[in-house]
């Protein structure tokens, strides 16, 4: 499980040298090595939204609350999805028929490593945050192409998107993790 957790709570934002969209679905390919050498390779998809609103605040001011919700949808080697709003994880594994729910303390806020990205050539930027340093390329579009970082655990951990579609139409229906009733849950 510790090797699903390094990329389900990435949480995304605008920058301005790096522009990501409102919504985005892709298709992804993952590849994480852990520090003894063991390399498993993941296949699926991916839908995003960042969802920006403004409230007020008692005080008369305005606040502006942003949520960045992700469901990452494996189809190879296991059949899982993985819904996360940056605050909670759900994992649903078909193969085991079960969901665990999540509280995450220590994430990668991708937000944050965009802000801090500095560009290296036209389509590839290098931040660091929380003392990882994070390779992000874009494609010729200014598209996310691919993220390459070594986690908290020391895996190697490259994402790979494909066919990616900026602004997309997204609805909250495609965001949802739903299991079937009879699947065991844990609490993490």
């Amino acid at each position: 499980m510790k090797y699903f957790l390094s990329i389900f709570v990435l949480s995304l934002a605008l920058n301005a040298d790096i522009l990501l969209p409102k919504t985005f679905t892709t298709d992804f390919e993952q590849t994480i090595t852990n520090d003894k050498g063991k390399v498993i390779k993941y296949k699926g998809n991916v839908v995003f939204k960042n969802i920006k609103e403004v409230l007020s605040t008692p005080e008369g001011g305005d606040e502006i609350y942003t949520q960045s919700l992700f469901k990452w949808t494996y189809s190879s080697p296991t059949q899982k999805e993985v819904c996360t709003n940056g605050v909670e994880l759900t994992v649903i594994d078909h193969d085991l028929e079960q969901v665990s729910h999540y509280l995450i303390s220590e994430g990668i806020d991708l937000e944050q490593v965009l802000k801090l990205a500095q560009p290296l050539t036209k389509t590839d930027y290098k931040a660091t945050y929380k003392d990882i340093e994070y390779l992000i390329t874009m494609d010729k579009n200014q598209h996310l192409k691919k993220i390459v970082y070594v986690d908290g655990l020391d895996n190697k951990v490259k994402i790979i998107f494909k066919n990616m579609n900026y602004n997309s139409l997204v609805k909250e229906q495609d965001l949802e993790c739903n299991a079937p009733a009879d699947y065991d849950i844990v609490e993490g």
